[in-house]
């Protein structure tokens, strides 16, 4: 017994640990966290649990050509690393992640009770941009000039009650009297094409607003036109989408004559073209109601940024944190942006977007170099900020992905998977048992304990490394079982030849082993090779039931191995040093009645 004591403490306090692992549903121990809400704690896959089996595509596009382009192993990568932060520190569960091809990701989320938010947390690309945005920023237009305007003339609007003065233009001319006075310019075909173009532009500008104010947004500033006469006096006006109107003739527009700025009055139009003169000159200017300006900061200068509330208000707001390049660079544009107001009395914007959707655009009142901020918007949510600090913390997808297949298995229907699996899997080791003990009596009692080692330890593996655990892994563990008993199979027979030829008990069980070690060993690890063999393609085919079968069968055949090689041998040599070899039929396959006498010999001594 002294001589196995060391084996015998090794395989005592492996055992102990495995049912140490196995009895606690959630182990923590610092940052190591395993175990859940699960049979036993262990992660199982989507066919067991129920969740989300997501499948995306890598959308690359070329800015120049619009055509979508080969992603590098590089980037697919990054995207992989990046989406495993996200979903690990979002509380989703342990996902499972591969490749398939060369553009495509596998994303299986076992578990998962809000597919809605994994998507979101998956999808977004989190692209976080600051811009510096300036109000009615004045831009000339250099493709109007003098040459492209025929004429202009002052008169009442014409009667719209006429169809041959009738407006083909799809804006309105917005008027408080039936026939206003109107200011008519007269382009070229050339000068008419290029001023629709700025037209359209205005309208465009004015549209945007205007859905913002109905969505409930921070509305955007719409463009105006500056439009400057020089005739026998200058005259200078601004006109909008809706005060400019397009006549009859494709060339001609119609624009509201603006009031006397001092007495608040609209002239004669004999008034009105004596200030106009025969030969005025026209000069355009587009003030756009708001212009960004990149200024080089994006999320990629965040160091941090965490949830947080509205001290004031109690709103949810993200605070975010830059690191020393954010620092300075947000320091420098508040701080320009501060003098500038002090000079000018205009004041500039910060614009804040999140996939080139604008979050929030304040006013910079102050300047700030301390490197902090907040993100606030009207649609944030506690839920929505907590994902949207998680979607900076992580850092933005290297590319864009598409989603193109959604699968949800129902969590009712894992349930019934896992009910039959364990049902399986205990029919299986119970049968197995019954064999080993009726029919290798002693020797397959003590296997039938060891095989029971095995199963704790096997659990207790997958469980701590941790092993998600699919149908396709169960079928593989109850193989695995199979093949601990294949070994134990042949080293009994091997006992039985050498007590046939004459051995005494401790001497044929050290001898059965030594010799039917080669064909467990042989046999093993042609397993395993097949297992590695499995396992290389269907990672590159993207196989995850092919690839969490061949990982669960190694795990099992490696500790079958220890369980028939160590457990097993040191059980058998313990209970060879007993009593119980007095009785050499114990030891013996039922039916096994030519055993020579000298085979009951005590064998407490050396063989």
């Amino acid at each position: 017994m002294r001589r196995f004591g060391r084996t015998v403490i090794i395989i005592v306090v492996l055992v102990a640990l495995a049912a140490a692992i196995l009895s606690f549903q959630e182990i923590k121990l610092g940052n190591f966290e395993r175990g859940g809400d699960t049979p036993l704690g262990l992660s199982l896959g989507l066919d067991l649990q129920g969740g989300s089996h997501l499948v995306y595509r890598a959308l690359l596009i070329d800015p120049q050509t619009n055509e979508q382009v080969t992603v590098t192993e590089d980037q697919m990568e990054a995207l992989k690393r990046t989406i495993e932060r996200r979903v690990n520190a979002s509380g989703l569960g342990e996902p499972i992640i591969q490749r398939l091809g060369d553009d495509r990701l596998l994303i299986q989320l076992p578990g998962v009770s809000d597919p809605g938010r994994a998507k979101s947390l998956i999808g977004e690309t989190a692209r976080l941009e600051f811009k510096r945005r300036t109000i009615n920023v004045p831009v000339e237009l250099e493709q109007l000039n003098q040459d492209d305007i025929v004429g202009v003339t002052a008169d009442f609007f014409p009667d719209l009650s006429t169809s041959a003065n009738e407006p083909t233009a799809t804006t309105t001319l917005e008027v408080s009297e039936p026939n206003p006075l109107v200011l008519m310019i007269d382009f070229t075909p050339q000068g008419a094409a290029e001023f629709q173009i700025v037209l359209d532009r205005l309208l465009d500008t004015f549209l945007v607003a205007s859905a913002s104010i109905e969505e409930g947004n921070s509305p955007s500033i719409p463009s105006r036109l500056d439009i400057t006469i020089e005739g026998e006096t200058q005259l200078r006006f601004e006109a909008s989408p809706l005060t400019i109107l397009q006549l009859t003739t494709p060339t001609t527009y119609a624009f509201a004559y603006p009031a006397d700025r001092e007495t608040g009055n609209v002239p004669t139009p004999l008034e009105a073209q004596a200030q106009i003169g025969l030969n005025p000159r026209v000069f355009f200017t587009e003030i756009q109601g708001q212009a960004d300006q990149d200024i080089g900061l994006t999320g990629d200068d965040l160091a941090r940024a965490f949830p947080g509330q509205n001290q004031t208000s109690g709103i949810p707001i993200v605070n975010i944190e830059f690191n020393d390049r954010g620092t300075r660079i947000f320091g420098e544009t508040t701080s320009d942006i501060v003098l500038k107001q002090q000079t000018t009395g205009l004041a500039d914007q910060i614009a804040i977007f999140l996939d080139e959707d604008e979050l929030i655009a304040p006013v910079v009142q102050t300047a700030i170099t301390a490197g902090t901020a907040i993100i606030s918007g009207r649609d944030f949510t506690v839920e929505r900020v907590r994902d949207l600090a998680l979607l900076l913390e992580s850092g933005r997808l290297p590319i864009p992905i598409e989603l193109i297949q959604e699968r949800d298995v129902d969590a009712i229907l894992g349930e019934d998977s896992l009910a039959k699996s364990v049902v399986a899997g205990f029919i299986g080791l119970g049968l197995v048992l019954v064999f080993m003990t009726l029919y290798y009596r002693l020797p397959g009692l003590i296997a039938s304990v060891a095989l029971v080692l095995y199963t704790s330890m096997v659990l207790a593996i997958f469980k701590i490394m941790p092993v998600t655990l699919t149908l396709s892994g169960v079928a593989a563990a109850i193989l695995s079982i199979g093949m601990a008993v294949d070994a134990n199979i042949l080293i009994f027979e091997r006992m039985k030849d050498e007590l046939r030829s004459g051995r005494t008990l401790l001497s044929a069980i050290n001898i059965g082993f030594d010799r039917a070690w080669p064909a467990i060993r042989d046999g093993n690890v042609s397993t395993l090779i097949t297992c590695g063999i499995l396992f290389w393609f269907s990672d590159q085919l993207g196989a995850t039931i092919v690839q969490g079968f061949s990982v669960t069968l190694a795990i099992g055949v490696l500790v079958s191995m220890f369980s028939a090689i160590t457990v097993s041998r040191t059980l058998l040599r313990v209970l060879g040093t007993t009593r119980l070899t007095r009785r050499v039929s114990w030891w013996l396959p039922s039916g096994a009645s030519d055993i020579p006498q000298q085979a009951a010999t005590p064998v407490a001594q050396r063989s």
